[in-house]
């Protein structure tokens, strides 16, 4: 493949070679030191290949020979300009691209992330260009170690960072840190005392001796499972107690709901605005200039590709939407609703594991305010570890 660019670059010719014994000519390029290829005889003639360079040296050793040469192709760079020599646009033009593409090759045309799941690609994007990692960087001033080190230290949710400069395009693989599994116990002894008042409906003690009883009430701090085991003979053996210890607990849940009030919601008009991105350069290109007193924006941005590779330049569209202010006025039917829509997240989110055995609601108002109050009775699992140091026993 090198060879046959070197070859078009020179130029070269394709010619017959005709008259008596036309094989002579091969003996006589081979002596000469004329280098041909691809020849080969067809009806008195003998075809070949050779640069250009060296076919006027050929001609004089035809002559000698009593051959005969004919050109039948020319080929390469040198034939190229020569025929096109009166229009100077073309060779200026070629030798302008050429230049452009040498230069636009030593610059970082796009960046892609690989590798990352829960960390966002925009904030990785972000740590990269203020490391120096971004389209239309200079590829040689970018320290790819100091770059690594510092994006990972930039977001600690990562665990390493590798960036590969292959060509105009860079590659950030990343990898973040698995999650911390649950601290292995403490061996220390302990009880397990109440996190608050209740009665309790029901124990599971693993280890420990329980010192309440189903249907007893508790307060809160009043221990529930010991881990001071008596084992005969007036001694004691401490222990680290594992229980579950359920009771019916009271909880309150408030809310406070305006009569008025307003906010922010998207309508249905917006305003499309492109720029045109060369490397680092943005450009607009749009002539919409309305503008919204309140809005919200997104970007898009789509780059040119040839055969799966990205080209430097693309077109950003920024879409706002207007942003409209609405006043809301509640009465006591809206309020009750957003409450009880409240009050299920509160449930799902806030208590998970215990179950509702009771709720009831109150409403009050006052000028501004609808006020909610939803008084629980769950049923939840009081249990808390305390450790105890043994000196004290």
């Amino acid at each position: 493949m090198l060879l046959k660019f070197f070859r078009f670059a020179k130029g070269y010719v394709t010619f017959t070679a005709s008259g008596k014994f036309p094989e002579r000519f091969l003996n006589a390029a081979a002596v000469n030191k004329l280098n041909l290829w691809d020849a080969y005889p067809s009806k008195g003639k003998i075809t070949a290949t050779m640069a250009a360079a060296d076919y006027k040296r050929a001609r004089h050793i035809a002559q000698r020979a009593g051959l005969k040469l004919k050109i039948t192709s020319k080929r390469g760079v040198p034939f190229f300009v020569k025929r096109h020599s009166s229009r100077l646009g073309l060779p200026i033009g070629a030798l302008l691209g050429a230049v452009l593409l040498v230069v636009l090759s030593q610059f970082i045309w796009t960046v892609d992330i690989t590798g990352a799941k829960t960390v966002s690609d925009n904030r990785i994007r972000e740590a990269l260009a203020d490391n120096g990692v971004y389209p239309g960087a200079f590829k040689w001033t970018i320290d790819v170690l100091d770059s690594q080190r510092a994006v990972q230290m930039d977001i600690d949710e990562l665990s390493w960072v590798s960036i590969n400069n292959l060509g105009c395009k860079s590659t950030a693989d990343v990898r973040e840190k698995a999650k911390k599994s649950d601290e292995p116990k403490s061996q220390f002894p302990c009880n397990i005392k109440a996190d608050c008042d209740g009665v309790i409906t029901k124990i599971i003690a693993e280890n420990g001796f329980s010192a309440v009883e189903e249907g007893s009430g508790v307060k809160q701090g009043d221990l529930l499972v010991s881990g001071v085991l008596p084992t005969g003979q007036d001694a004691i053996r401490f222990v680290r107690a594992e229980a579950e210890v359920y009771a019916d607990v009271n909880s309150k849940f408030e809310l406070k709901i305006p009569k008025e009030y307003d906010y922010y919601s998207v309508n249905e008009n917006k305003t499309n605005r492109n720029k045109l991105n060369f490397l680092w350069l943005s450009i607009p290109a749009s002539l919409n200039f309305t503008a919204y007193p309140q809005s919200v924006s997104s970007q898009n941005r789509v780059n040119l590709s040839v055969n799966g590779n990205a080209l430097p330049l693309g077109i950003t569209t920024q879409t706002s939407y207007e942003l409209r202010n609405i006043s809301v006025k509640e009465n006591s039917e809206k309020a009750q609703q957003a409450f009880e829509k409240t009050l299920l997240l509160y449930e799902v989110f806030e208590n998970p594991s215990a179950s509702v055995k009771s709720r009831e609601i109150t409403l009050t108002e006052d000028e501004t305010s609808f006020n909610f109050t939803c008084d629980y009775t769950l049923n939840r699992n009081i249990a808390q570890s305390v450790e105890f140091d043994v000196t004290e026993h």
